[in-house]
């Protein structure tokens, strides 16, 4: 089976976007099947399909573009010169029978700047995916930030904005005297990153066709299918 990557760039359909399947409710062909006029096809690459894009009519092509990343500039190298602005961040995470094989993607934009992060583990739960994608994007800030981080998860946004992680980890992680806190390494380290980033966590509605929401979703679900995951550790210790 070939592991080299596919986009396929559904300009007109159900839903245009960006897709990195073709089978499945997530994937390209629900999009297009069907639908009168559809206008879509799949890359090998990024670049072809900006050259493709480039190609079609006025009205088409702005379309087509916006619906594309632009061109992928590490976040990781951002000058320290350059002055104070917001990261904006969006995150998502998936597992297919929750708990099971699961992922979870990350959109990062700062100025010009554009980056993509996504990663999966074999056995989880779809909570910590979602966990998991604030502290990759994170995690992938060299220098302290401002950052607000969009999630469709009210798990991850309630706990941060109304404080009730931070009432936990003061609990030494326990809701209750017998119930402890479920993902408590996952909430520490997001606690300690947030300590280190300034950070406001915003709620979205999922599936509502906001685009980096929608690039997170289809990241994290790909994740999720990728065959050799390797384990999650924190999952497994406290199961």
């Amino acid at each position: 089976m070939s592991n080299k990557q596919k986009y396929y760039l559904v300009v007109r359909g159900r839903q245009p976007g960006l897709y990195r399947q073709w089978q499945g409710a997530d994937g390209a062909q629900a999009q297009v099947d069907g639908f009168p006029n559809a206008l879509y096809r799949s890359f090998a690459t990024l670049d072809a399909a900006r050259d493709w894009a480039a190609t079609l009519p006025p009205d088409e092509r702005a379309q087509a573009q916006a619906l594309l990343p632009a061109e992928i500039e590490s976040v990781l190298a951002i000058p320290t010169d350059t002055s104070a602005e917001t990261v904006i961040m969006y995150t998502d995470g998936s597992a297919i029978g929750n708990p099971g094989p699961g992922g979870y993607g990350v959109v990062l934009r700062y100025n010009s700047h554009y980056k993509e992060l996504s990663g999966g583990f074999r056995l989880t739960t779809n909570n910590r995916m979602e966990l998991m994608a604030c502290i990759a994007g994170l995690r992938a800030l060299k220098r302290p930030m401002a950052v607000i981080i969009h999630s469709d998860s009210a798990y991850v946004v309630n706990a941060m904005r109304k404080g009730w992680a931070r009432r936990w980890q003061a609990q030494n992680w326990m809701r209750t005297e017998s119930e402890p806190v479920k993902n408590a390494d996952l909430w520490a380290e997001l606690l300690q990153l947030c300590e280190y980033h300034q950070v406001e966590f915003v709620r979205v509605p999922g599936h509502s066709g906001v685009p980096d929401n929608e690039r997170c979703h289809a990241l994290a679900i790909a994740a999720a299918q990728q065959a050799d995951l390797p384990p999650d550790e924190g999952f497994v210790a406290a199961s």
